[in-house]
């Protein structure tokens, strides 16, 4: 990682300032922000709990990292190419149609669920993407492969792009472990493409430290954009069944409510962020996970994975959160 104090006034200039801008190797790390105690439960039991703020990307997700190095890793491979085909939930396909531009390819194909947040529909538009649905009984992910094989045309392959775990080792497991100055204990990330999960795994196994990955999946019946049940991970190549082999379910309306609370504290994170802690939180509740935890100083050092914003769901909260949720407790009420 290229030591920030090389620019000091956080200036990009030049030809390739948007390359500079979006490239994590030019920009210092991105905060890792410990939660108060009012939202750490386990705050008295030596557990401190991390949120690393991957939304504060220059495109707002975490998706740009795997798309910059999916593109940077393609190298010729890409020539001739003028259409690159994507299936998405949203946020890969609106920072590849971004960051696909600065590598000359202007057209971006995108294959999005029929239940995506209008909020994010919108964005996909603004990136200049083009949106396909994907079909009625899934296979979206079948179906850019097929089309990614017409001449001049090419799928990068989110799924089983080994450049995407790269991405995640190379940035951001290393980041925050290097934040934590190795005191890190565990690790937890959503599972969707399972390229976070698969990165940290790499990480820690290639530095020795052996920090435990939690996978968080979706219970059956919930949906939470980004990432997936464990039914719909079958569709994943990646061999994330015996690498991130700790796992813990997680519903929606627990994913939105932790996104509320972190907002609420500051922290504006999106409902897969919320999904990420809610999946720490549930994990820690078993203690006899604690003691193996801690490190030579007594502490459990936990980090969460926040990949994007709540801005693009904003139409969800009211319609998944009961009202209640709403209520900030011991606000002063006053009649009209």
């Amino acid at each position: 990682m290229q030591d920030p104090s090389l620019n000091p006034k956080n200036v990009f200039a030049g030809p390739d300032s948007l390359k500079s801008f979006l490239d994590p190797d030019r920009n210092p790390p991105l905060p890792l922000v410990e939660l108060p105690e009012s939202l750490n439960p386990f705050a008295a039991q030596k557990v401190r709990i991390f949120a690393k703020l991957l939304y504060l990307l220059p495109l707002l997700n975490l998706k740009s990292l795997p798309v910059l190095s999916m593109l940077q890793n393609a190298g010729k491979e890409l020539d001739g190419i003028h259409t690159l085909v994507e299936n998405s939930s949203g946020n890969t396909a609106f920072s590849l149609a971004i960051v696909a531009r600065l590598f000359g390819i202007r057209s971006v194909r995108a294959i999005v669920p029929i239940d995506i947040a209008p909020g994010k529909l919108e964005l996909l538009r603004l990136a200049g993407a083009e949106v396909r649905f994907a079909p009625p009984e899934g296979g979206g992910v079948a179906l850019a492969r097929r089309m990614g094989q017409r001449s001049g045309f090419r799928n990068l392959g989110q799924y089983e792009n080994p450049a995407n775990i790269e991405a995640h080792a190379r940035w951001t497991a290393k980041q925050v472990w290097e934040q934590t100055d190795g005191k890190l204990t565990i690790y937890a990330t959503g599972l969707g493409t399972t390229g976070t999960a698969l990165g940290a795994v790499r990480f820690f196994r290639e530095n020795g430290s052996k920090v435990p990955v939690l996978g968080v999946y979706c219970l059956p019946g919930s949906a939470v954009p980004g990432v997936r049940s464990l039914q719909t991970l079958k569709e994943i190549s990646f061999d994330w069944q015996s690498e991130v082999p700790l796992r813990v379910g997680v519903t929606t309306s627990e994913s939105y409510k932790k996104s509320l609370d972190l907002c609420r504290a500051g922290l504006l994170a999106g409902p897969s962020s919320g999904f990420a802690l809610a999946g720490l939180l549930h994990y820690l509740e078993d203690e006899k996970h604690l003691d193996d935890l801690r490190n030579s100083e007594g502490e459990i050092v936990a980090a969460f994975i926040c990949c994007d914003t709540p801005f693009p769901y904003l139409d969800k909260y009211s319609t998944i959160l009961d009202p209640t949720d709403f209520i900030v407790p011991g606000a002063h009420e006053e009649d009209d």
